[in-house]
């Protein structure tokens, strides 16, 4: 079930009234019931799979702590579910490396690359990871039951695409089954409704169709067209990615949990690294934590910390998928955050307000991440090339297409209204103070959002970051 669908719209409103209705463990035991059904109904076959993997990591995990050889078990426990995701994401693409040397004997891999990838198994994975190190690190107390640990690595709202979770964070959430208070409520239904305007109307109504078409045709159309399409996808992974981590916030806020924030309007950011600060946050801290860091950091001097740079992000590339043009947009993150560093001034921090005197650096920091993102979106490398040789040498006289233009410059405006508004809004959603102007002034704002959204429905896109 997709989040922007009227299936789901019930199925939520079942687990929320009998989320409502419990108390205690029963509170867990409904929402765990109702995690395993949101799962299995997107592909049956893979709940034993990710029930096998659960039970097998649990069992792992009670062995790190009691057991005298707790890093023997930690080894297993990541090599264990490493395993599984490289079966799942990377076999295809490993044999389809190898097939051709093989000639005849090709036909009997071929099979591998009907490899069906088990939903979410990219985020869960990492979540399972994340645990067990800190739990080797006595950073967190495991959770006392299998039931709880399900619940943890399952939760339905973030399963499909995170954001990825600490035990740290969420764990003490699970003891008390979730606190909903009437301001939480509250910023839960605005997080839902301003994530399915981003996703249904920005993403799938506005950007995704003259992102597709010109893509699927590179090099047919003028260099301004592919410049505009390029502009395009990335405002729309941004808000089908950002638009999906609302949506799972706000699922969660109404049944009483807080999850992190993913997103800080990251195409105002001055430098790669500022970049990597705001973009899925979960994710950069987390290879940062268990990857870049584990690699020895900046502990092994120059040469060493942008090596661990580089193979930091070409891993994380990978991660995305399993495909040689994501180990090209990751090894090239990584080679732009190693050049950041090597350059020498000021290091802005990502706390500073943004000034017009920023803006040549979001300029050009935008225009280097929109070139990375031709790799990331193409279908093949010879389409990469295709573009980026338009983009080189096309013609910028055609005219421009100037709908997509309009659509780019409202992007542009609602990416700095969020900058704007995000550090007061939960005030203006909670309403310190509510009186009945601000609730109507609330409620007219929020029901333009959801017109908007239904009106621009119709599609049932997946998620972008449904298929890593």
């Amino acid at each position: 079930m997709l989040f922007n669908t009227a299936q789901f719209a019930i199925f939520f409103l079942i687990v929320l009234v009998g989320h409502r209705s419990l108390s205690g463990r029963a509170k867990n035991a409904w929402l765990l019931a109702a995690s395993l059904l949101f799962y299995v109904l997107w592909y049956p076959a893979y709940l034993l799979l990710l029930l096998f993997d659960v039970v097998v990591n649990y069992a792992l995990l009670r062995a790190i702590v009691t057991s005298s050889r707790p890093k023997l078990f930690l080894s297993f426990s990541i090599t264990f579910t490493l395993s599984l995701l490289m079966y799942f994401k990377y076999a295809a693409f490993l044999v389809a490396g190898v097939v051709p040397f093989l000639g005849d004997l090709g036909t009997a891999g071929a099979g591998w690359t009907n490899i069906v990838l088990p939903l979410g198994i990219s985020f869960y994975s990492f979540q399972i990871i994340a645990l067990a190190v800190d739990t080797y690190r006595r950073h967190v107390e495991p959770p006392d039951g299998l039931a709880r640990y399900t619940l943890f690595v399952t939760f339905f709202p973030q399963l499909i695409a995170g954001p990825i979770l600490r035990g740290s964070e969420f764990l003490p959430q699970l003891e008390s089954g979730g606190t909903t208070t009437r301001a939480r409520t509250q910023l839960g239904i605005w997080l839902i409704a301003c994530g399915l305007l981003k996703k249904v109307v920005f993403g799938d109504y506005l950007l995704a169709p003259f992102v597709n078409e010109v893509f699927a045709n590179p090099g047919i159309a003028p260099a301004t067209v592919h410049l505009i399409a390029v502009y395009s996808f990335a405002f729309q992974i941004y808000f089908d990615f950002s638009g999906y981590t609302d949506i799972a916030r706000g699922l969660a806020a109404v049944l009483g949990y807080d999850l992190p924030l993913n997103f800080k309007e990251p195409y105002l950011s001055r430098n790669p690294t500022e970049f990597w600060r705001r973009w899925h946050i979960t994710l950069s801290t987390w290879l940062r934590d268990y990857l870049y860091i584990p690699l020895g950091g900046n502990r092994f001097g120059t040469v060493g910390t942008y090596r661990n740079l580089f193979l930091t992000m070409l891993l994380g590339g990978l991660w995305h998928g399993a495909g040689w043009l994501f180990a090209i947009w990751g090894g090239l993150h990584g080679a732009l955050l190693a050049l950041h560093r090597a350059l020498p001034g000021e290091r802005p921090s990502t706390q500073r307000g943004v000034t017009w005197r920023d803006a040549g650096t979001i300029a050009l920091t935008f225009h280097l991440v929109c070139f990375l993102w031709i790799f990331f979106r193409a279908a093949t490398f010879a389409d990469a090339t295709q573009i980026i040789e338009t983009l080189a040498t096309g013609s910028y006289w055609a005219g421009w297409p100037l709908l997509p233009t309009i659509v780019i410059g409202v992007c542009w405006l609602a990416h700095v209204a969020e900058r704007l508004i995000r550090p007061h809004a939960r005030n203006f959603v909670t309403g310190l103070q509510p009186t009945l102007v601000s609730g109507m002034a609330q409620g007219l704002v929020l029901g333009a959002i959801l017109a908007l959204a239904i009106a621009a429905s119709g599609t049932g896109a997946e998620f972008i970051y449904f298929q890593f």
